[in-house]
């Protein structure tokens, strides 16, 4: 997951653009097993790992700035870290989950409730750069884990619609930007369900 941490930009002159980054956002746990209620699956791999699996890290990202190339347009996004672990389910009282693989990710801070993470520019077009009117990261509804994003501007868009769905909640996927560190460990529990 990629959280947009600056307003957008269009950066039209004849210099790069220095953009004004930071704020906070907020992150969940993830894990590929189906189960509407996956907890017990985080606890014995926080158990078998010896890291725990936040439910949910409200983390800053460090006020900086971060350099655009002229001629380009989008935003600034940050990329968490993650602590990911893979591994195999087995000797389950229930048999149905034996050979289960998991992979579940956690991101983690550092120190000075900073989050730990990459910045990198998401590149959009200059109208979806212009409806992102505000950072949605810098918000005291950011700060406090809010992920509601009130900063795309409909009117700012050549087709009128720009959505949430463009910059949903201050987060967007982005494949060009990732960061992720995997501590693999071989996960094999009981599991007594």
């Amino acid at each position: 997951m990629t959280f947009a941490v600056s307003q957008g930009v269009v950066c039209n002159g004849t210099s790069d653009c220095s953009v004004p980054v930071g704020g906070f956002v907020t992150d969940r746990r993830t894990i590929n097993l189906t189960d509407a209620s996956p907890d017990w699956a985080f606890q014995l791999i926080s158990n078998a790992t010896g890291f725990p699996f936040n439910t949910t890290l409200v983390g800053a990202v460090e006020n900086t700035t971060y350099t655009m190339k002229s001629g380009s347009s989008g935003y600034i996004g940050f990329t968490p870290t993650y602590r990911c672990t893979q591994g195999m389910l087995s000797d389950c009282d229930n048999k149905d989950l034996d050979g289960t693989p998991v992979e579940a990710c956690t991101p983690f801070g550092s120190t000075d409730d900073l989050i730990n993470g990459t910045l990198a520019a998401i590149a959009t077009s200059p109208e979806t750069a212009l409806a992102l009117v505000c950072n949605p990261a810098n918000t005291s509804l950011a700060s406090s884990g809010n992920g509601t994003n009130f900063c795309i501007n409909p009117t700012n868009s050549s087709s009128g619609n720009t959505t949430a769905s463009d910059l949903t909640a201050g987060a967007g996927m982005s494949s060009s930007v990732g960061t992720v560190l995997f501590s693999v460990a071989l996960l094999v529990a009981v599991l007594g369900i």
